[in-house]
């Protein structure tokens, strides 16, 4: 494979190191661009981890820096600068990846709704196609992008699954398709004009300051939308604290960098979990009772969920209204999914830096600094 371009844009061996974030503001994003800096005190950084001398965020939200990360970065030295834009705009994207040294790409829009919405393919797909191009324009000779375990999702349970598992043939959902191919166009680039890629794919995340299924899920169970469990209570469910998910892509990164590592790495795909595979519902019990929410005791059999599934379709199919349940959920939630980190421990010196334990206490003790749903 040919090696990372040192003739044009960025000289990998003389250059002050930038690394670009697209998608910086979200969850992980943010999470990524604090461990960048140097952390937050939480932890130290690994030695393992590459070292940058700018860090710049480009997302549609404005960023805004915590007071720790802040001086962590500063104390280490490294400069940082932030943008609002967007990776469907190619003039977005230019003006933030000038003179990167390597950019992770986790700009994504996640919607398993039922409705058509354009957007995801114009973000998912044309936007990792925009972001490939310019980082292949401008000369950029590393990119880490961020894929998703729900590649591989389909009908068929998953069980320890690896990266040799193929793409559906039908995609359950148009989400599913559209990271399918944002996966496909990341692989297709690595050694094409100079750019080396490497993906992860990371599971369900969760850690403090979640803004999504941890929140939105005791939600739903203090208002009593959710009357029932769903499924018997068998079926395992991968999830990951974020700061495992950052370490898996800074890895990755470490591993482009380095020329006895990379044409291993180049073009390649590895999960990123922490062997933390539990039932849902039981992963999301302690944080309902760090709120003092009870969850339901009922619990509806598998086959009731799927007729439930189906009947929320024909629902839509026929009023054309949202509906909060369909088949994606039910293969999620009733059957296994889960997977091995295997290959990500062989290639990229994978190991979490947060057990499952520490994860969970972490999480459960910042679910009881929040405000209880009414």
């Amino acid at each position: 494979m040919p090696e990372a371009n040192t003739e044009r844009g960025v000289d990998v061996s003389n250059a002050p190191r930038k690394a670009v974030v697209l998608g910086g503001a979200g969850f992980l994003g943010k999470r990524l661009v604090t461990m960048l800096g140097g952390g937050d005190g939480s932890l130290e950084p690994p030695l393992e981890w590459p070292r940058f001398d700018q860090v710049h965020v480009l997302d549609r939200a404005t960023f805004t820096e915590e007071a720790d990360a802040r001086t962590e970065r500063e104390k280490r030295g490294i400069s940082f600068s932030s943008t609002v834009g967007d990776i469907r705009s190619k003039e977005d994207l230019r003006a933030a990846v000038l003179g990167a040294h390597t950019v992770f790409h986790l700009a994504s829009l996640v919607d398993v709704g039922l409705k058509k919405n354009q957007a995801i393919e114009d973000i998912n797909v044309a936007g990792t196609q925009n972001v490939v191009e310019v980082c292949q324009e401008l000369g950029v000779p590393f990119l880490v992008y961020t894929s998703s375990e729900d590649v591989v999702f389909s009908e068929t349970p998953v069980s320890g699954g690896d990266e040799s598992l193929p793409y559906p043939e039908k995609p359950l959902h148009d989400y599913v398709r559209t990271k399918i191919e944002g996966e496909r166009i990341a692989r297709g680039a690595d050694g094409v004009r100079g750019l080396r890629t490497c993906s992860i794919r990371p599971v369900h995340i969760y850690g403090p300051n979640d803004p999504h299924a941890i929140i939105e899920s005791l939600e739903a169970f203090a208002e009593r939308r959710v009357p029932f469990l769903l499924g018997n209570g068998s079926a395992r469910f991968d999830v990951v604290h974020v700061d495992n998910v950052v370490h898996a892509h800074l890895l990755a990164a470490a591993k482009l960098q380095d020329p006895t590592t990379r044409d291993r790495v180049g073009g390649g795909v590895y999960f990123a979990g922490e062997d933390h595979a539990p039932n849902y519902f039981d992963f999301l019990r302690p944080f309902a009772e760090a709120q003092g929410i009870a969850m339901p005791r009922i619990r509806l059999p598998g086959p009731a969920v799927l007729m439930l599934a189906r009947a929320m379709e024909m629902v839509h199919r026929v009023t054309g209204v949202e509906v909060p349940f369909h088949r994606f959920h039910y293969h999620i939630l009733v059957k296994d999914f889960f997977f091995s980190n295997a290959a990500a421990e062989r290639d990229l010196g994978y190991r979490p830096i947060v057990t499952k334990e520490e994860g969970m206490a972490q999480t459960v003790a910042w679910v009881r600094t929040l405000s209880a749903p009414a």
